[in-house]
């Protein structure tokens, strides 16, 4: 239904960046959950905060060897 409203390029960017957010929150809020059950309080965010960016830091290597990502930078570059 939204390949309706939107072109293909904002249709991978807007999903990657939701990607981005739910990478560097769902670990910060399962860190939370994991504070208030345990009741250990700096730890569950801080080790959410911690994994949320290793996470982030993985996809965007991840990402960057994506070899799909060079042939649309050179079918762009000869237009």
């Amino acid at each position: 239904m939204i390949s309706k409203w939107l072109p293909k390029p904002y249709r991978v960017y807007l999903s990657f960046g939701i990607e981005i957010a739910l990478l560097l929150s769902l670990p910060i809020i399962i860190g939370s959950f994991v504070d208030g059950y345990f009741g250990i309080k700096p730890i569950g965010i801080l080790s959410g905060v911690t994994l949320g960016i290793i996470l982030f830091f993985f996809r965007i290597v991840s990402l960057l060897k994506d070899p799909a990502l060079d042939r649309r930078d050179s079918k762009q570059g000869d237009k």
